[in-house]
This record gives structure tokens, sequence and C-alpha cells, in this order.
């Protein structure tokens, strides 16, 4: 009960900036870890000095995306219902959200796995992989698709917890999945000479950690009284975890077609090119991943107070949040701009990847103080549910604009045009993002009406 009455006290009277570093804090530096598993990963697959296999891990990566974008549908759909059921001091209700989306999301891993490995030659060439590089895709692709079930329900579930405040447990389970496969890493790529599909098996069996570890919270120290009951199988609830997470796993979704389109393009520069961007990219999500992470942080501070109806409360967070984000990108931006080419080598040392890489970098990093309070505001509707201003959004950023720019601009600018894409598409959705979040807050009937009474 001391624990419960410390998460309910955070998220409805610690001052925002203070309850925003309390409960991102963690999630941030989970996430870079999760950078370091990433770097890692690259950095070993780099040491085998085969420009292919380090491009067919950029090639297969959108996959490794499409199969979180399934789990978030239903991990970021049932967090947001969940929060915003505890600030309404619907405890019960919570805990049968948590038994229903347990259910839905082994149903939804099963069926990518058997699609999967179905139609696993045929996804090998949509996501870009030519010539040399088909082999090694596969090999990586393959357990991947094998343990799709593993690393969905390790998505969801963490997203799940975190949703009741619960940073600290959720921050060990990401840490703890991050050190194994960074453990396991060179070992299976090396000394099983397993290749890059140690690599894959690794990040499987990091996940498997990680997910023990969220179990073992909800049976020993959760709020929530997790219950598998008919009662879960509630149409409303369906409703209300589709409704948001449907946009949510649509964005991811979105972003791994981005991706393999950019990858398809990237492709007719040649291998160089696409090894280079893989590196450039993975560099990048140290700022991605940090900017997600205080976003993600936000999302139990906003749907609790939606919940209660505290309007100047969730206002004053949502701006703390925004001013926080754009500060972190643009020191980010900063030490990236006079680093850049010395955390490419770092991966590579070939000559032109390198050179390459460097420049791609620079493109996608200046983004970075843009691209933090946009992921905020999306964070913010998905957490307050509304899912259609959520849905605009999240096809707008990859889909509305990235896609067609990317193409426009390629044309018109080449290789200039193709990098320089991404910062642009930020750029334009920071503007949308902040109109649409005013509108919307300003339209809101729920935070207008009387708070909530004795939501903890």
């Amino acid at each position: 009960m001391k624990a419960d009455s410390s998460r309910i006290k955070t998220m409805a009277e610690t001052p925002p900036l203070r309850a925003i570093l309390i409960l991102a804090s963690p999630v941030v530096l989970a996430m870079l870890v999760q950078v370091l598993y990433n770097m890692v990963d690259t950095f070993f697959i780099g040491m085998m000095n085969d420009v292919n296999q380090l491009a067919a891990a950029n090639v297969g990566f959108p996959f490794f995306m499409l199969t979180m974008a399934a789990g978030s549908v239903i991990g970021v759909g049932s967090a947001s219902v969940i929060s915003r059921y505890i600030g309404m001091g619907k405890k019960k209700e919570a805990g049968e959200i948590v038994g229903l989306s347990f259910a839905l999301v082994v149903a939804l891993a099963l069926a990518v796995t058997i699609a999967g490995l179905l139609g696993i030659d045929r996804a090998v060439s949509l996501l870009g992989a030519r010539d040399s590089v088909v082999g090694p895709t596969k090999a990586y692709l393959t357990p991947l698709i094998i343990g799709a079930a593993i690393i969905m329900t390790n998505l969801s579930i963490g997203v799940e917890l975190r949703a009741e405040g619960a940073a600290v447990d959720t921050t060990i389970g990401m840490v703890l999945g991050s050190v194994v496969n960074i453990i396991l890493d060179p070992i299976m790529i090396f000394a099983f000479h397993w290749g890059i599909a140690g690599a894959a098996w690794a990040t499987v069996i990091g996940n498997a950690a990680g997910l023990a570890w969220y179990v073992r919270c909800y049976a020993r120290s959760s709020m929530l009284n997790v219950t598998f009951g008919k009662h879960s199988w509630n149409p409303e609830y369906l409703r209300e975890i589709f409704s948001i997470g449907i946009p949510s796993g649509l964005n991811q979704a979105l972003m791994s077609v981005s991706a393999v389109i950019s990858n398809n393009v990237a492709s007719t520069y040649g291998a160089i090119t696409l090894g280079a961007m893989g590196v450039a990219l993975k560099v990048n999500s140290l700022i991605i991943l940090i900017l997600i992470g205080l976003a993600t942080g936000c999302q139990p501070l906003f749907g609790y107070n939606y919940g209660a109806r505290n309007a100047k409360r969730l206002k004053a967070i949502l701006k703390t949040g925004m001013i926080l984000s754009a500060a972190v990108g643009a020191f980010l931006l900063a030490v990236y701009t006079f680093a850049g080419k010395h955390l490419i080598a770092l991966f590579s040392q070939n000559p032109e990847v390198i050179a390459k890489g460097a420049y791609m970098l620079t493109a996608v990093s200046s983004a970075a103080p843009v691209i933090g309070p946009t992921m905020l505001v999306i964070n913010c509707l998905q957490a307050i549910g509304k899912p259609m201003p959520s849905l605009i959004l999240s096809t707008g950023r990859q889909g509305l604009f990235y896609i067609p720019l990317l193409f426009i601009l390629n044309a018109l600018f080449g290789f200039n045009g193709f990098v320089f894409t991404q910062p642009i598409v930020d750029a334009l959705m920071l503007v949308t993002t902040t109109l649409t979040m005013r509108y919307v807050l300003n339209k809101d009937t729920v935070l207008h009406a009387t708070p909530v009474a004795g939501a903890a």
C-alpha cells in the first residue's frame, strides 16, 4: 500500500518538472541501455568485417519494428485505459484490462509468427535485400519471427506496468533484457559461429528475460489485481484498447514501411550507402530513444490527470515536458555535430562507410530539437484517449508527409534530398502537433468537468 500511495502522489501532486523526472528518468535510463544494446549489436556485427551482414541488419530491422508495432497495439492501447481508470479510481476494471491484454497479445503474436514463417522469402525481398544481402537478411529474420510472441508480449506488458506508475520496475525489466542481450551477442555471433543469426537469437532471449521479470512484478508488486475471467472480455474494454492501440501501432507500422522504402532507395546508391545508413540510424537512435523515454515517462501523468479531470495540472505537465524535451534534443544535437565522425568510426573502419555515415548522421540528428515535443504531444493524445487526432498525427509523420516527400526530394535533389527528408518532416510535424493539441485541450468537455474526488 505504501508503494501504491507513493505512485499516486507522484502522479497527482508532485510539481510537474519533478514528477516528469521521477517517472521519466528510469525510462530514459532503460532507453540508454537499449541504445547501448543496439550499438553493441551493430559493433559485433561490424566486427565480422562483412558489409553485407552490416547491410542485412539494417534491412531486417524494419521487421523487428513491425513486430513491436503489433505489440504496441495492445500495450499502448491497454496502458492508456489503465492509467485513466486508475485516475478515476477504477482499479478493479484496470486489473481486468491487464488480463485481457495478456490474452490478446499472445493470440496476435502467434498469428505474426505463422504469417512470418510462411512468407519469409517474400518479406526479405520487400524489405529491400538484394543479391549478396539476401542470405544474411533471411538468417537474421528467422529467429525474430520464431520469437515474435516473446518480443511482442515483453513490450506490451512492460508498457502496461509503466501505466500504473511503476517506472522503476519497468526500467529493471528493460535493463535486464538489454544486459542479457549484450552478454549473449559475442557468444552467439563468434563462439557459436552463428553470425548475424546469433545477434537475432540474443535479442529473443534478452526479451524473454525481461518478460520473466515483468510477470514476476505483476505477481508480487503491482497495485492491480490481474484477472482473466469472463468479465475481462468486455466489449467496452476492447473498444477502448483498440481505439488508441491501432493509431499507435499504425504509427510504428508506418515507421517500418518508411524504413523499408528508405532501404530500397538507399540500395540504389549501393551497399556502402545502405550499410552507412544502418550505422548512422543506430547511432542516432540514442537521441530518438532518450526522447521516447521522456515522452513515455509522461504517459501515466497524462492519463491519470485526465482521468481525474485535473486540466490545469495536465496542461502544466505537457508544457514542461515539451520545453524539457526540446532542450535535451538541442543538447544532443550539439554533441553529435562535433563527434559524429568518431561515433561512426566505432562501428566500421571502412573509410567510405565512415564518410557517408557521418554525413547522414548530421542530417538525421538535425531534427533532435523538434522531434521530442512532437513525440510528447502524440503520447499525450494516446494517454488521454483521443483516437482520431492520434490517428491523424500518427499517419501524418511517416505516411502523409514522409513517404511522398522522400520520393519528391530524392528526385529533385538526389542523395541530399534523400537524407534530409526526415528532418524536414519533423519540423512540419511540430507545427501540426502543437496546433492539434491546443485545439483538443480547448474543446475537451471532460477536462472542464468537476474533478474526480478520491481517485487514489
